[in-house]
């Protein structure tokens, strides 16, 4: 995967978008938060989406249409790409920032534009969760049980994806510190 357009950027466009992507973020997970919680979905997220068991996710959505809100849910689904949206777009302006910060070919670099891609392998296997989660929804009562594996799988693989983006964007950023420093360090000397 090439990020030499978005390397290639003036730095401060970069932050910029960096920043404007963050601010994304943040304002659709409070949008989608908010949302979740008016479906009146019985679990977190994580644990209802990483269950592997379809009599637990349709006994999930039985609460739902009992409270009246299983359509409310669906909604959140919609409102759950913007979010996958910002990932993705955080993923590739954060993460290449920070990869900026080290020189090329270096283990910082390479750290920066690992956490890209793996933000959006999560945001890739977010959207996949999402599409087989609308199958379900169109029967929620009686969909193919072996649908709650896929369903899960890619659940489980994108939290991992953005935890291993987080690692990896945290240790790019403190090799770029430790670089820095020997820098001012050879200078002194």
């Amino acid at each position: 995967m090439h990020f030499t357009p978005i390397l290639s950027l003036p730095w401060r466009l970069h932050a910029l978008l960096a920043a404007l992507s963050f601010m994304w973020l943040q304002w659709i997970k409070g949008v989608l938060d908010a949302s979740y919680a008016a479906s009146n979905h019985p679990v977190d997220y994580a644990t209802g989406q990483t269950g592997f068991d379809a009599g637990l996710i349709k006994s999930y959505y039985a609460h739902m249409q009992d409270m009246g809100t299983l359509n409310i849910y669906f909604q959140t689904q919609l409102i759950d790409f913007g979010f996958i949206l910002g990932v993705a777009l955080m993923g590739v302006c954060l993460c290449t920032l920070v990869a900026r910060l080290s020189p090329q070919s270096s283990w910082g670099r390479r750290m920066g534009l690992i956490a890209a891609i793996c933000a959006l392998i999560g945001a890739a296997c977010d959207t996949t969760e999402n599409l087989i989660s609308f199958v379900m929804l169109a029967n929620p009562a009686e969909f193919a049980n072996w649908l709650a594996l896929p369903y899960s799988a890619f659940a489980v693989v994108k939290f991992a994806m953005i935890s291993c983006a987080m690692v990896c964007v945290v240790g790019s950023l403190m090799l770029a510190a430790v670089n820095f420093a020997r820098q001012i360090t050879m200078k002194a000397a």
